[in-house]
């Protein structure tokens, strides 16, 4: 991700298999990691999310659980403090489910199963499923960023944060394979598209606080 000069807007570069990060303007952000789940070096530029977590998906009026194992993060950018996470995660979903659950096969060349993805009760983002081949998980990661109430200038005239504190669970938005199926080149080039119609969700929000907004409107 980066910032488009004078917009106040940011721009994703998601690219599978790398990791790409923004900061969000006006944002004070300190990250005190309380993951439960281990992180190690993956294949690439991957990096790879050991053990596995237990995940709820909610698919019409039934909900089912699933440990997630080996999921492969493939791009992350950084989720401003000031933007409410849980406004974002549902207007994420309700876009999913138009863009790509039903317009996948003439967005992306595959039947996609989009599902809600809930943590501990908490809607955390959505799954979706790529044809046959593999899911995909949309969504934030769990670690904690400071948000502060202003921001001051320093002893050094460089502005410092002020005031009084608050956690905010989620630091960044993740798009994870979350299998380790081998998948064709038409599955990757879905993929590459998916990644990028979700950094333009992102980056709508970002600037107008809907995803369901753009330049034009």
């Amino acid at each position: 991700m980066e910032r488009v000069a004078g917009s106040g807007r940011v721009r994703g570069r998601a690219v599978l298999g790398r990791k790409c990060c923004a900061s969000g303007r006006w944002s004070v952000s300190r990250v005190r990691s309380r993951a439960k789940v281990g992180r190690q070096g993956g294949r690439g530029q991957s990096a790879l999310v050991g053990g596995s977590r237990i995940v709820e998906a909610n698919h019409g009026v039934g909900t089912r659980c699933f440990a997630a194992k080996d999921v492969t993060v493939l791009t992350k950018a950084e989720i401003p403090a000031f933007i409410p996470r849980d406004d974002f995660m549902q207007q994420l979903y309700q876009w999913a489910e138009i863009s790509i659950g039903q317009r996948g096969r003439t967005t992306f060349g595959y039947a996609m199963v989009v599902e809600k993805l809930f943590v501990d009760e908490e809607l955390r983002g959505f799954t979706c499923k790529v044809g046959e081949e593999t899911t995909i998980e949309v969504g934030m990661d769990d670690e904690i960023t400071e948000k502060y109430e202003f921001i001051a200038r320093g002893p050094d005239g460089f502005p410092v944060p002020k005031g009084k504190v608050e956690e905010i669970k989620g630091k960044y938005l993740e798009v994870r394979k979350a299998d380790d199926n081998k998948v064709s080149e038409n599955a990757k080039q879905a993929i590459r598209e998916l990644i990028s119609q979700v950094m333009k969700a992102f980056d709508s929000y970002y600037a107008f606080g809907s995803v369901f907004s753009h330049d034009s409107t």
